[in-house]
């Protein structure tokens, strides 16, 4: 298991990530999920329809995703973020 200074994880925040093929930008760090996970923005200026909480579309937002930093055996970076193994994250 892959252990991650939290202060660390902080230094990524406003850095540019590719996820899925999409330049993204982390636009927060949740830190207290486990495995932590970023929350990404598409660069990109593409709209999503955006819901309330009964599913109905009240507008149109940025594209965002919230991925895990950690794959699912917490044992690797995250395969969709291949550029976490660039940073020192680690403890």
């Amino acid at each position: 298991m892959l252990y991650l200074n939290p202060d660390k994880l902080k230094t990524l925040l406003g850095r540019s990530l590719n996820y899925q093929g999409l330049s993204c930008r982390v636009i927060e760090i949740l830190i207290e999920e486990e495995p932590p996970a970023l929350v990404l923005r598409a660069c990109d200026n593409s709209k999503v329809i955006q819901p309330n909480q009964y599913g109905d579309a009240v507008g149109w937002a940025p594209q965002t995703f919230t991925v895990a930093v950690l794959d699912v055996r917490r044992d690797r970076f995250n395969p969709d973020l291949p550029e976490l193994a660039g940073f020192d994250l680690l403890a």
